[in-house]
């Protein structure tokens, strides 16, 4: 892989420690991660935040779009770094790459966590990320991130993130044709996934308004859910602890140690 196709990311902490890896959710940016990364960072971990092709500084990524050709896109970064296996934090869409990059290689994914991840169930809230994706000014931007939240949820006075120009946002609604224009979104294997071997550990809002916490229920096995009451979708905002916590759970349950 070329550098001029290379993901763009926030490294934080030393080389020398376990690689821990995350990956945002459709019309994201590394950015939304880099508290719980200087965290992990901070515990020793080495820490991957990557905009994902067609998001971000990755805008420029060849055949931006599938979550497939994201999932490859991750696994060839850790190639061209040279890292020999990872934990991957996925949200949302994020989350989906997430477990497509464990299906393509297992070998390399020491543990899954996911954050109300997509592809568990067609169904899916168009309407909040809709109204990021078409915001024309920050009081917009806001209002939609909102509605991403459970009811009452309020964004950081200081968040926000750069949204991109008018070739971001082309891009940003060609990945939203092809995945939600039917309106629902694919699904994933998810009882291939279950059998890859690694630890899976996922969290979900009860009050997520864009992917239905009902999605989470009756998986296999080896997806180890908690439920998080008076919460919406956006996780690591609203639930800055809980997300710790399950990411340092996976890690244990990869360590072989019982969780916490």
């Amino acid at each position: 892989m070329s550098e001029a196709a290379s993901l763009a990311a926030i490294e934080t902490g030393e080389r020398a420690g376990p690689t821990l890896v995350f990956l945002h959710g459709f019309d994201g940016r590394k950015e939304i991660f880099r508290n719980l990364a200087e965290v992990f960072a901070g515990e020793g971990f080495h820490c991957l935040a990557f905009d994902l092709p067609g998001h971000g500084q990755s805008l420029e990524f060849p055949g931006f779009g599938p979550p497939k050709i994201a999932a490859r896109a991750v696994l060839a970064e850790l190639e061209r770094r040279d890292i020999r296996e990872a934990h991957i934090v996925g949200h949302s869409m994020g989350g989906a790459v997430a477990c497509l990059a464990a299906l393509f290689a297992p070998e390399r994914i020491r543990s899954l966590t996911l954050l109300a991840p997509g592809g568990f169930g067609p169904e899916i809230g168009l309407s909040p990320i809709r109204a990021v994706m078409e915001a024309e000014d920050e009081a917009a931007y806001r209002y939609g991130m909102a509605m991403m939240m459970a009811p009452g949820g309020e964004l950081p006075a200081d968040f926000l993130i750069e949204r991109g120009g008018s070739e971001q946002r082309r891009a940003i609604r060609q990945i939203f044709d092809l995945l939600f224009g039917s309106g629902r979104q694919g699904i994933l294997p998810l009882d291939a996934i279950a059998g890859v071997g690694c630890p899976i550990r996922v969290l979900w809002g009860e009050d997520d308004p864009v992917t239905p916490v009902e999605q989470c229920e009756g998986l296999p096995a080896a997806f180890h859910v908690t439920r998080l009451p008076e919460t919406g979708h956006m996780l690591m905002l609203e639930a800055f602890a809980a997300c710790r916590e399950i990411i340092e759970q996976a890690i244990r349950d990869a360590e072989g140690a019982q969780p916490g």
